[in-house]
């Protein structure tokens, strides 16, 4: 759960953050926000609550003011309509002014004075968060297999439970709530419909995919690990008579979250790392160094050089190919909030007549554990 607190004066911080605990809140859950400047801060993060107090100074320091008015229209700037409010006040006189600006964006001022019922409103406030709060981050897999390696990486424990007709399992990083969900079944739409439900469910900060795909010859090896870049579904387009007129759309993970994982990935020896843990027999015959790549996605398995010919005309670096990372980024794309996502799937096979699964288990595991290394890297930013 994330909650901001808009509060300068150093009293009533401390009275609002030791309610806030007393109800179970974390502290590495509250953010304090003590002058309007440092909005900038929370601009665009992930928010399951806001309390404000509707006089604050412009800057560190400075002469506080009449600003809750203001602070309704940063938050609307900021993409943060849909999070919920709730204004504690020691200035009845202000209070009445902008009760109406309040109430138009769903808001009740609370009398500072009476912390018997802001201290109600608030259980009220953060039942409601509660869930929505609930994970930080959230990993998604399409296979039994893919799931069950992170059983293997070294610190890993889970608990199996089932939340509103979702497969989870719940774990832990660094002391952060996240969960790891199982597709119902294989494809872009059961991945684009999971994740969309997922996301308006929980509003975790960080999201990923992880798991094996079939890479493109030219581009790919075999136990190669691979980022997704930029997405597309290969199969969208126009057939006219026997030919096939392509029209993908793609889709390019955030620029923040990309710059992270590039650094990730210029790591001396992350892979031999990632091995060093791996219990299982077969192994690549060579290691590859994992990278940034364009990723394309359609609803079927390819087994096919022929058909395999056609996709790689759509994009001539193409290098991974599976059927659920695009409809993975196309979820969290229109979601319309600013959240860390990626995919990084491990090569198995090579889409070809040759098709076999020798490498699944050490696919998933390298997938696995970098999944999880990645993602307390994101984490670790959402906290700055």
């Amino acid at each position: 759960m994330a909650i901001v607190v808009f509060e300068d004066d150093e009293k009533k911080w401390s009275v609002i953050r030791d309610c806030l605990r007393e109800k179970g809140v974390r502290d590495s859950g509250i953010k304090r926000i003590d002058n309007i400047a440092q909005f900038v801060e929370i601009a665009r993060k992930p928010i399951d609550l806001c309390i404000i107090d509707i006089r604050m100074p412009g800057v560190s320091g400075g002469e506080t003011r009449d600003a809750g008015v203001e602070l309704l229209k940063m938050l609307d700037y900021s993409g943060l309509q849909r999070v919920p409010l709730l204004a504690i006040t020691a200035y009845p006189e202000e209070a009445r002014r902008s009760q109406s600006a309040f109430a138009s964006r769903g808001c009740i001022i609370y009398d500072y004075s009476d912390r018997k019922t802001w201290s109600q409103a608030l259980d009220i406030f953060l039942a409601q968060s509660k869930e929505k709060g609930r994970y930080q981050f959230l990993l998604f897999t399409a296979l039994g297999k893919e799931r069950d390696a992170y059983l293997k990486v070294p610190g890993f424990s889970e608990e199996s439970v089932q939340r509103e007709g979702l497969d989870l399992w719940e774990t832990e990083i660094d002391g952060q709530a996240g969960a790891i969900i199982l597709l119902p079944r294989m494809g872009i739409i059961n991945a684009a419909v999971t994740t969309a439900r997922a996301l308006e469910l929980y509003s975790p900060a960080v999201v990923a995919m992880s798991g094996v795909c079939a890479g493109i010859q030219e581009n790919a090896e075999l136990g190669q690990l691979l980022v997704a870049d930029v997405v597309w579904e290969y199969q969208s387009g126009k057939w006219i008579k026997d030919a096939f007129e392509a029209e993908p759309y793609q889709i390019s993970i955030d620029q923040r979250t990309r710059l992270t994982l590039s650094k990730l990935l210029e790591t001396t020896g992350l892979i031999s790392q990632f091995e060093a843990s791996f219990s299982g027999t077969v192994r690549p015959s060579k290691l590859s160094k994992p990278k940034l790549a364009p990723f394309t996605s359609g609803s079927a398995v390819i087994a096919s050089e022929k058909r395999l010919s056609a996709v790689k005309s759509q994009h001539r670096k193409v290098a991974g190919i599976d059927m659920e990372v695009y409809g993975f980024h196309r979820a969290i794309e229109i979601c319309a909030r600013s959240i860390h996502a990626f995919s990084a799937k491990v090569v198995v096979d090579k889409a070809n007549e040759a098709k076999g699964d020798e490498l699944h288990e050490y696919g998933c595991f390298v997938s696995a554990a970098f999944t999880l290394h990645a993602v307390r890297m994101l984490l670790s930013e959402t906290k700055e």
